[in-house]
C-alpha cells in the first residue's frame, strides 16, 4: 500500500459507545412491535449485538425488522446464530415477509433514539442519544488530522451525526451519512477519498464489505481495521497508524 491519505471512521461502536443509545433502541423497538403484535418477548442486547456483527444491514432500523421477523417466526437466539454472514435484510424478508412497514419501524425506533429532536416522534420520550459516551481521545483525531485527511462513513444521519461530534468535541469536514449513501455501497468511501489510499476503521462485518466493494469496484487498495479483531480500539489504532 502506497503512502496513506485517508484514515475514515465509521462512527457507532467506534467513535461513540452506543451500548445504551442505539443497542436499547433496538431493544425498545422490537419488544414494542412484539407487544402491539400480541408476541411479548423479552431482547437480549447481546443478540442484538451478534446480529448486527455478522449481517450487511446498514442501519438499525433493518436491524431491528429482521428482530421482530426472527421472533415471530420462533427462535430468536437461534435464527441468530445461524444467520449467514454478510446477508442483509433482502435475505430475512425473502424467508419471512414483511409484517411490519419499515417506515414505521424508523418512526418508532427514532423516537426512542432521537426523543424531542424527532418532529414525528409517535410518543413523548427522552431520547436515549443522551447516554452515549465517546470512545475516541478528542487530542488524538486532532493529531491524526495534522497527518492524515479524516473523514467518517456512518449509517447516521446528518443530525445524529452532530450529537456525536458535538460529544466528541470534533467536527468532521469530510462526512458520508445515509442521506448519501448506505452501507456497504462502495460509493460511501469514493465519495470521500476518489481512489486516494486510505484505512477505514469499523467493528462490523459490514464494514469489511464497504471496503471490499470498493477495492473490488474501483480496482484501488484500501486497508481495513476492525475493532475487537485487529485492534481493542480506535484509540489504539489511531496510535499504531501514528507511530507506522
Amino acid at each position: 500500500m502506497k503512502e496513506l491519505k485517508w484514515l475514515i471512521f465509521d462512527v457507532d461502536g467506534v467513535l461513540i459507545d452506543v451500548s445504551e443509545s442505539y443497542d436499547l433502541a433496538t431493544k425498545f423497538t422490537v419488544e414494542y412491535f412484539l407487544k402491539e403484535l400480541g408476541r411479548e418477548k423479552a431482547i437480549d442486547v447481546e443478540i442484538i449485538r451478534k446480529l448486527r456483527r455478522k449481517g450487511a444491514f446498514g442501519d438499525d432500523f433493518k436491524v431491528s425488522e429482521a428482530l421482530i421477523l426472527f421472533a415471530l417466526n420462533g427462535d430468536v437466539e437461534g435464527f441468530v446464530e445461524r444467520f449467514p454472514e454478510g446477508e442483509g435484510i433482502k435475505w430475512v424478508r425473502e424467508r419471512f415477509g414483511t409484517i411490519v412497514e419499515p417506515e414505521e419501524i424508523e418512526r418508532i425506533f427514532n423516537t426512542f433514539y432521537l426523543g424531542e429532536h424527532y418532529k414525528e416522534r409517535a410518543f413523548e420520550f427522552d431520547g436515549l442519544w443522551k447516554k452515549e459516551k465517546p470512545i475516541v481521545r478528542k487530542e488524538l483525531l486532532e493529531k491524526a488530522g495534522e497527518r492524515f485527511k479524516l473523514g467518517v462513513v456512518t449509517g447516521r444521519n446528518k443530525l445524529e451525526l452532530k450529537l456525536a461530534e458535538e460529544l466528541i468535541g470534533f467536527h468532521f469536514e469530510n462526512a458520508v451519512t445515509r442521506e448519501f449513501y448506505v452501507k456497504p455501497d462502495p460509493k460511501a468511501l469514493w465519495h470521500l477519498t476518489k481512489g486516494e489510499e486510505g484505512i477505514y476503521i469499523g467493528d462490523t462485518v459490514n464494514d469489511g464489505l464497504l471496503v471490499e466493494n470498493y477495492k473490488k469496484e474501483y480496482g484501488k487498495d484500501f486497508g481495513f481495521m476492525m475493532i475487537g479483531r485487529d485492534v481493542r480500539d480506535v484509540n489504539e489504532a489511531m496510535e499504531r497508524l501514528l507511530k507506522s
